[in-house]
């Protein structure tokens, strides 16, 4: 016969290789035996996810032996066993996952607003299937279904809103020993169906542009020409606008998009000094997010016939935009695509629209840095048509 490890020729029935020592048969390692006291793990053939059940030891009258709950592995069995003898077994062991989500949200809701609350409720919808399930037995498999209900009739961002959730009530009930894993983790999300996002086009900018006496449509522009978002242009302060080296300094959301330097483009420059005069508090534009949205860009792009009017709503009585093509996002992607489509540098796009963060040295040598913006900037200019009125210079 040959030996295991070295392949050398030895006798026949050797135990050990008399070459290298290798022993050649493999003695059967017996099973060790629980302790006395320690609880019992017993294997269910009928049970195929979780076959081992772990039992608690029983009290010195024989009575009072607890179910500590079924396990894919009898070692998982056997850490039950041992967290339990260890007193750090979780008396939650057997809620449902209802139970949870009622412990959870009590905690959790307090922090949260009122819309916020709502969309996690709103969630847990979609596990209605496992609300009734012990959390203890609740895998990936299971949340993963719900994940595909809620996604055969809603977005991504809903599903994404489950996935959360589920994350979630897996982390509080692993706080509470009820489980040692976070089985949401390994959930799949459906695939991105990105849509493309409306943008003005040629026509729609000259369309402002041949009514941008119209004071609205002035702020539509200034949008479209900077790259501000809605919140951000209704936060500009007065003393961020410096018109005498054409530059505002505004912006919120990321890192690279707070407090951003941005050059006013030559064209838009008579709106930014209108509004920078007129105005008579701290902000450039005196108005909160809603009452622009509505009063002021919807307003104006119903009136020249780029989206539907309003219509009135049957459950608040107030006239609404229902679903507008256009809305006050697409002036920031319309910037970007403008900029691109001018030959903009992609690294002063970037530090202009507040996307990602710019290079240290750029940071360093801010002097240099505006300057180059002023002059990427400066190659953004509309060619088509000009104001339909001049506006007049402020009153000294």
């Amino acid at each position: 016969m040959l030996c295991k490890k070295c392949r050398r020729e030895i006798a026949e029935g050797s135990v050990f290789c008399n070459w290298c020592g290798k022993k050649q048969e493999r003695t059967k390692r017996r099973k060790a035996k629980r302790a006395k006291g320690s609880g019992t793990v017993r294997y269910r053939s009928d049970c195929r996810s979780n076959p081992y059940l772990a039992y608690a030891p029983s009290t010195p009258n024989g009575s009072g032996r607890k179910y500590l709950g079924s396990f894919p592995t009898a070692a998982e069995a056997q850490q039950a066993l041992e967290r339990y003898s260890q007193g750090i077994f979780s008396e939650l062991s057997h809620i449902s996952v209802a139970r949870v989500y009622d412990m959870w949200s009590t905690q959790h809701f307090e922090h949260l607003s009122k819309s916020g609350a709502q969309s996690y409720k709103t969630a847990y919808k979609w596990l209605e299937p496992i609300k009734s399930m012990r959390m203890a037995d609740v895998k990936s498999a299971d949340l993963q279904k719900c994940i595909d209900s809620c996604a055969a009739k809603f977005s991504r961002a809903q599903c994404e809103k489950v996935k959360q959730l589920c994350s979630q009530l897996c982390k509080f009930a692993m706080q509470n020993d009820i489980i040692n894993k976070n089985y949401a983790e390994f959930v799949k999300l459906p695939k991105v169906n990105k849509k493309e996002r409306e943008i003005f086009s040629d026509e729609e900018i000259d369309l402002l542009w041949q009514n941008s006496a119209d004071e609205r449509v002035q702020c539509i522009l200034i949008m479209i020409y900077t790259g501000f978002r809605i919140g951000e242009i209704c936060s500009i302060r007065i003393e961020n606008v410096d018109l005498a080296e054409h530059y505002i300094i505004a912006g919120e959301k990321t890192a690279a998009g707070i407090d951003r330097y941005v050059p006013i483009q030559a064209q838009i420059e008579p709106f930014v000094k209108r509004l920078y005069y007129k105005s008579k508090g701290d902000k450039l534009i005196d108005m909160d997010v809603k009452s622009f949205r509505n009063n002021v860009f919807y307003s104006a792009l119903a009136d020249l016939g780029m989206i539907s009017p309003p219509v009135k709503s049957e459950k608040t009585g107030h006239e609404e935009y229902k679903n507008p093509r256009l809305t006050p996002h697409c002036t920031r992607h319309t910037f970007a695509s403008l900029c691109v489509k001018a030959g903009m540098q992609p690294e002063h796009l970037q530090k202009i629209i507040g996307h990602a963060k710019y290079e240290t040295t750029a940071d360093i040598y801010i002097h240099e840095n505006t300057a180059t913006l002023q002059q990427a900037m400066a190659a953004l200019t509309h060619k088509k048509s000009e104001p339909t009125e001049p506006i007049a210079e402020p009153i000294n």
